[in-house]
């Protein structure tokens, strides 16, 4: 569960920055805000949700080609098998997890306390309805803001002859869901408070929104006047996380791009939409590859054949029997061991010994074990693709042989055979 969270955050991250980089090359630069906000909205969706999907397709690997899923190695010395396996083997990933796993709670306590905060500013304070939006009264002034059909607003505004713009302005983002998308890409922060590309497109998409409530509004109100609030309401306090302020530090582009006069054609909008397809094709391709994690050493699909070619021939049964069913190597839900990778290392590092013959020749090294994980949960075809012998080998297809039923593997549903290589390596110390 743990790997699996943690690939799926490195993945969707990297996703984010391939959509991060397609915007900013080929879209920043569009006239249209309503188009780059579905983009940035779609795309953040995409980041999340292409982990998700299983599409192994290609296998690949650095130098070689590896013909069966590897585990981690598990190091065993003269004393037996080293109580550091499991640390060695999932220590690290569980040190990244926790840290991980502790600074998104931090953010997860940060946006449910903004959220709270802006609960309490609406139900501890006078409220009025005021075309189309309910009027929160603050007592001091800080920034006016919105929050869906929320205006947030002090008294001395109110009267304020600047406060038609205003209204206009945080009418336009009650009506377009801006707060809706403020929500939304603020929660990514729990998944991708470490990613550059996040902060990139949380500041992209708040651009959008402003452009898209300036232009409503000017169609409302009178733009020289609109511009004149805008400029004079710059001095105005802090703004609130999660809600729409009006006086955001945009100012300079935010009048330039009232002030532009044709944007792209609805033909060039969509060429450019289609200049982003290659770098989907970039993510969907990542996401359809096995990438090997092996860092070690390498079996390659030769050498295993060559074992297996070495394998005693199978006696003719007298009765026919159906051909084997195809083994695979990566499946839609891998075989899972009884308790999950780190009781497999544990079972392995309490059973495996380090062999007397091997210790008094003073024999070290790897052995590559491969193993089928069957239909039913069953080890079987334990053998060894790269030895060290003096009784290494035979000790490490003894203990393999010794592990129970795993939880198949399955394919479309279907439950498969599923092969694995497990690097041992003994080590005297």
């Amino acid at each position: 569960m743990m790997e699996s969270l943690l690939n799926w955050n490195m993945r969707a991250a990297l996703y984010l920055l391939l959509f991060s980089i397609a915007y900013l090359l080929l879209l920043r630069r569009n006239a249209s805000a309503g188009f780059n906000r579905f983009y940035l909205l779609l795309t953040s969706v995409l980041a999340l949700v292409l982990p998700l999907i299983s599409l192994t397709v290609f296998q690949v690997h650095n130098d070689a080609v590896y013909a069966a899923f590897q585990l981690p190695e598990i190091l065993v010395n003269n004393l037996g098998a080293s109580d550091t396996v499991v640390a060695e083997s999932t220590g690290f990933s569980l040190r990244i997890f926790s840290v991980f796993a502790l600074v998104s709670l931090f953010f997860l306590l940060l946006y449910v306390s903004r959220l709270l905060y802006i609960l309490v500013l609406i139900f501890g304070h006078q409220k009025e309805k005021h075309a189309e939006m309910t009027l929160v009264k603050l007592q001091n002034d800080k920034v006016p803001f919105s929050f869906f059909h929320w205006l947030f607003v002090s008294d001395a505004l109110k009267s304020d002859r600047r406060f038609e713009a205003v209204l206009a302005h945080e009418k336009a983002h009650s009506k377009r869901l801006h707060s809706l998308d403020v929500l939304f890409i603020e929660l990514l922060q729990i998944v991708f408070w470490f990613h550059p590309a996040w902060y990139f497109m949380r500041a992209e998409l708040k651009a959008m929104h402003e452009y898209e409530a300036d232009a409503i509004a000017i169609a409302a109100v009178n733009k020289t006047t609109y511009q004149r609030s805008l400029l004079e309401l710059t001095t105005f306090g802090g703004m609130l996380w999660l809600t729409n302020p009006f006086n955001v530090s945009l100012i300079k582009k935010r009048l330039l791009m009232m002030n532009r006069k044709n944007g792209n054609q609805p033909s060039q909008k969509w060429l450019k939409l289609l200049m982003v397809l290659p770098f989907l094709a970039a993510a969907i391709f990542i996401q359809s590859c096995n990438f090997g994690t092996d860092k070690t050493e390498e079996i390659t699909v030769k050498e295993v054949e060559t074992a297996r070619e070495n394998l005693p021939e199978p006696e003719t049964p007298e009765v026919p029997q159906e051909p084997e069913a195809e083994i695979f190597t990566v499946v839609e839900e891998m075989p899972v061991y009884p308790g999950g990778a780190s009781e497999m290392m544990n079972f392995l590092a309490n059973n495996i010994q380090y062999p007397e013959q091997a210790r008094r020749q003073k024999i070290q090294g790897r052995v590559f074990v491969n193993f089928v994980v069957e239909k039913d949960g069953a080890v079987s075809n334990v053998k060894i693709l790269r030895g060290i012998g003096s009784g290494c080998d035979e000790e490490a297809i003894r203990v393999v042989e010794l592990m129970p039923k795993w939880k198949p593997g399955k394919q479309r549903g279907q439950a498969v055979r599923v092969s694995f290589n497990l690097p041992v390596k003994f080590v005297l110390e």
